[in-house]
C-alpha cells in the first residue's frame, strides 16, 4: 500500500468530490483544490493518483507541454476501499486474533488444571 500524509488523504477526498461535478472527471487545472496545496498535489500526481491532461504549445519551434486539467486515475479512485481492507486485515492479524489466541489458551490452561485438581481429590 502506498504511504500517504493525512493533507494528501484529504485533498485526494476533495479532488473525488470535485472530480463528480465535471465531465469525465477531468478537473480544470485554475481550480482553487489545486493552486492551495500545490505540494501535496505534487505529491498525488507522483505517487500516480492523479494525471494531468497536457496541451502542448508550440513557442519558438518547440514543444512546451502546459497542464490543461488533471484526472483521478483508478489508484486514487479506489485507494480509499483499499486502504479501508488492509486496515480491516491489521486489524484482524494484530488485535483480535491474539485476543482470540490469549483466551482459548487461557480457557484450555485452566480446564486442564481443573481437571487435574478433580482427579487428585
Amino acid at each position: 500500500m502506498i504511504e500517504t500524509v493525512k493533507k494528501e488523504r484529504k485533498l485526494l477526498k476533495q479532488l473525488m468530490r470535485e472530480s463528480d461535478k465535471y465531465d469525465h472527471g477531468f478537473i480544470p487545472i485554475e481550480n482553487k483544490l489545486i493552486n492551495k496545496d500545490d505540494y501535496y498535489f505534487r505529491e498525488l500526481v507522483r505517487k500516480h493518483f492523479v494525471k494531468t491532461a497536457e496541451v502542448k504549445y508550440e513557442t519558438d519551434a518547440r514543444i512546451d507541454p502546459k497542464p490543461k486539467s488533471i484526472q483521478l486515475t483508478n489508484l486514487g479512485k479506489h485507494y480509499f476501499e483499499h486502504r479501508f481492507e488492509v486496515t480491516k486485515e491489521l486489524m484482524f492479524k494484530s488485535f483480535w486474533l491474539p485476543i482470540a489466541v490469549a483466551f482459548v489458551t487461557s480457557l484450555l490452561t485452566n480446564g486442564a488444571l481443573y481437571t487435574i485438581r478433580l482427579l487428585l481429590k
